[in-house]
């Protein structure tokens, strides 16, 4: 305890700030410091979680041969995981969400080289998707928003049999706003 205050109070008057307002920087992501006389005391916060379920990643897919159409709900789920849906570590904030709110599946087309990333041959098809979706940041004290993001992801059955996210093209980009707790 003593190294975290001596810590915290080096590092307030390596910037300037009080022992205060470095003991709270010190200390931002899951503890909150308080002040009792000359001592500084740490006290744990619960860890601030998501506004609902978190998608387990890496998706487990049954085996599926090239030219099968996508499941569209299977598709939503890879791509909560491909935008980055994660928990927050035990004892942090920070969990991330991502929630579909439009998914579109277009015509097949031939895998091109050019146009395509990914280890698809030229008989490989690939499924044109267009998603709305918006990605959510929870932290304690605000929830960090990326709304109405829409993009075409293009899909493909890989090597594994598994259905697999390739290139991407942007149609619209997100719009981004801070949204207090």
């Amino acid at each position: 305890m003593r190294k975290l205050a001596a810590m915290a109070t080096e590092t307030g008057q390596r910037f300037g700030v009080s022992r205060w307002a470095s003991a709270t920087l010190t200390a931002q992501m899951s503890f909150r410091w308080s002040l009792l006389s000359t001592s500084l005391v740490m006290v744990a916060l619960p860890s601030w979680a998501q506004d609902r379920p978190i998608q387990p990643c890496p998706v487990t897919q049954a085996t599926v041969k090239n030219g099968a159409r996508p499941d569209p709900e299977l598709l939503k789920k890879l791509v909560r995981c491909s935008k980055g849906e994660k928990a927050a570590e035990k004892g942090y904030d920070g969990a991330v969400t991502v929630d579909v709110a439009a998914l579109q599946i277009g015509e097949a087309r031939k895998w091109s080289p050019l146009r395509d990333t990914g280890n698809g041959k030229l008989d490989t098809m690939v499924y044109p998707t267009k998603v709305t979706y918006s990605v959510r940041t929870h932290y304690k004290t605000r929830i960090a928003a990326e709304d109405n993001a829409i993009r075409v992801l293009n899909f493909y059955v890989n090597a594994f049999g598994e259905w697999q996210s390739g290139s991407e093209e942007p149609v619209k980009s997100a719009e981004v706003k801070s949204i207090p707790r």
